[in-house]
């Protein structure tokens, strides 16, 4: 079974986009190792499953233009994706490079089993932002996301200033980058986040 996605293009426009593309150009030194996390351990640094850079900092207003415009089209997204209607909070968002090598395995987005008892809120949507510099100067990097069942998955490329939003129970990875001379500025970069709601209203469904 194939889990509906979402792509919406060209989301801020020249001006918007560019002002967040620069902002991470511009703070390279506040960027770190990315961390996954088991369970509800420590954040830990496993470069075998995921090997990108994230922004150890506050993204304040700078995100400020995504949150609008994916508040104004939560509702079409919501039903493209078949989440249906909820209460919607944007939460968690995290900005991210990935550079030559990098990557994310395969995995998904919401909690499960007994690691799902302790959270306040569930992640229902997967939201990825893209953004970089133009020509793009990498390749790879592609949004793989797998059916519930079956092996054949829906590849999404990255694209400037493009949205990418799916179920967070979708299965799905990044695959490797690969980016000659390795200069962050001509790094794949995105703004990823999660539409979330309270487990509460989620154990109601």
């Amino acid at each position: 079974m194939r889990l509906p996605v979402c792509i919406i293009d060209d989301l801020l426009g020249p001006e918007a986009s560019g002002a967040l593309l620069g902002f991470a150009l511009e703070r390279r030194a506040a960027f770190i190792p990315s961390t996954v996390y088991e369970d509800e351990a420590d954040g830990r640094v496993n470069p075998d499953f995921r090997a990108s850079l994230s922004y150890d900092g506050a993204l304040g207003e700078v995100i400020a233009p995504l949150r609008a415009a994916i508040g104004e089209r939560i509702g079409a997204i919501a039903a493209t994706t078949g989440v249906g209607d909820f209460e919607a909070v944007l939460r968690d968002v995290d900005l991210v490079a990935h550079c030559d090598g990098h990557r994310f395995g395969r995995h998904i987005d919401t909690a499960t089993g007994a690691s799902r008892a302790v959270v306040p809120m569930v992640r229902m949507l997967s939201l990825v932002y893209y953004l970089h510099r133009t020509p793009r100067r990498f390749s790879g990097g592609e949004l793989a996301v797998y059916p519930l069942a079956g092996s054949e998955p829906q590849v999404i490329a990255p694209r400037h200033d493009r949205l990418v939003a799916f179920p967070a129970i979708a299965p799905h990875e990044v695959r490797p980058i690969s980016l000659p001379g390795n200069a962050f500025a001509d790094a794949r970069f995105a703004v990823v986040g999660w539409m979330m709601r309270p487990e509460r209203a989620a154990r109601a469904i």
